[in-house]
């Protein structure tokens, strides 16, 4: 359905009015009605997603993980790449009551298909669990392990850049079964939170559980027999073979 405004075309789609420049192609606008069907139809049979409506009317998708939250405006999204050729999807993260807007950008075949199919990939990944190789940088810390580690950091102290860069890299490791490596990692990262940071042991311990408890037994028994460093085994030994 179509309603005819000043230099604006408004279409309904399912997930609410959504405003087109005149000069839209309708091919253009009819991929994107089909595109808002196919995700109002994924939305409904995830278990990570609920929906809630804006001031216009217009459905907004949010994660149900509370912190960070992941939210995304599908509407909004289309709106301002027909209007402004922005290719970046509208998207907000709420993490330790701040907000941020990671760059996320839409797929290169968007010119040839629906914007909204980006909206589409982005909440098959979190039904999929934020798997590292497809997620986008920027969206890291949506995945489970690294927002646990984050989390267990003790009060009153931060993860930098840098060592969130670290986790990063210690994830990939475990996700690709590169084990050794990844408590190779873990052990300098855990001597950095010690040594620089100041925490206890226990503090430490309690940050890099999260991975740990990804690593085989026998692997972590392999390491300790022979660490890249002696320190590595206060920290790794406690939590790996419980």
């Amino acid at each position: 359905m179509l309603a005819l405004h000043s230099f604006v075309i408004e279409v309904a789609t399912a997930l609410g009015l959504v405003k087109f420049p005149m000069n839209t192609l309708q091919e253009k606008i009819s991929a994107e009605v089909r595109a808002f069907e196919l995700l109002a139809a994924v939305i409904e049979q995830s278990c990570e997603w609920f929906v809630r409506m804006n001031d216009r009317k217009q459905v907004v998708i949010h994660t149900w993980d509370d912190d960070p939250r992941l939210m995304i405006d599908p509407c909004a999204t289309v709106e301002r790449y027909y209007k402004d050729a922005n290719e970046h999807l509208v998207n907000y993260m709420f993490h330790d009551s701040q907000m941020v807007a990671p760059c996320v950008v839409i797929a290169n075949d968007a010119p040839t298909c629906a914007v909204i199919d980006s909206v589409i990939s982005l909440v098959l990944l979190a039904d999929a669990g934020w798997p590292a190789k497809q997620t986008p940088n920027t969206l890291a810390m949506m995945r489970r392990n690294l927002r646990d580690s984050i989390r267990n950091v003790p009060h009153g102290s931060t993860v930098t850049e840098e060592d969130y860069e670290r986790l990063k890299i210690i994830d990939e490791l475990v996700a690709n079964n590169a084990y050794q490596d990844a408590l190779e990692a873990i052990g300098e990262h855990s001597r950095q939170c010690y040594t620089c940071k100041g925490w206890t042991d226990e503090e430490v311990q309690v940050h890099i559980e999260p991975y740990l408890i990804r690593i085989p037994t026998e692997e972590i028994n392999a390491y300790l027999t022979s660490p890249n460093d002696p320190n590595d085994s206060r920290f790794i030994a406690d939590v790996g073979l419980q």
